[in-house]
C-alpha cells in the first residue's frame, strides 16, 4: 500500500494487524527526491515496519538510501545500472526490486481516511 504520512502508515498497520493480513508498505512513486531518503528512514523506524522506498530512476538516490541504512528499495532507471545496484543493496543485505512500473495494490491519497480505504481493500482481497 502506498502510504503518504504516518497517520496513514499506522492506520494501515492496525487494519492489517486487525484482520490478520500481511502488508507492504511504500512510499509513494519518486518519494526519494521529494520527501528524502532519512525522513522514509525515520518513519519506518517510528513505525517498527520497514517502508519499501521509491528511489524512481535515481541511481544517487539508492545509494544515499543503502548509506542511511534503508534496506527495502525499488528503482526505475536503466537495466544496467539496476544490475550495478542489485549487487550493491545485496552486499548490504537489503531488499531490491527493478521495476518499469510499481506494483501498487492500494494506492492511498494524502487525503483519503486510511483506516476505511485499507480495511475494505484487505477484506476484499483475501487471496
Amino acid at each position: 500500500m502506498v502510504v503518504h504520512h504516518r497517520a496513514q502508515a499506522e492506520a494501515a498497520l492496525a487494519v492489517a494487524a486487525e484482520v490478520g493480513r500481511p502488508i507492504r508498505l511504500r512510499s509513494a512513486p519518486d518519494a526519494a527526491a521529494y520527501a528524502g531518503v532519512g525522513y522514509l528512514k525515520a518513519l519506518g523506524d517510528a513505525l517498527g515496519h520497514q517502508i519499501v522506498i521509491d528511489c524512481g530512476d535515481d541511481a544517487g538516490l539508492v545509494m544515499a538510501a543503502l548509506r542511511t541504512g534503508c534496506r527495502r528499495l525499488a528503482f526505475s532507471g536503466p537495466a544496467a545500472l539496476s544490475e550495478r545496484l542489485a549487487a550493491m543493496a545485496a552486499q548490504a543485505g537489503a531488499w531490491y526490486r527493478h521495476e518499469a512500473q510499481a506494483p501498487v495494490l492500494l494506492s492511498l491519497l494524502p487525503e483519503d481516511d486510511a483506516w476505511s480505504r485499507c480495511r475494505a481493500w484487505l477484506l476484499d482481497h483475501k487471496g
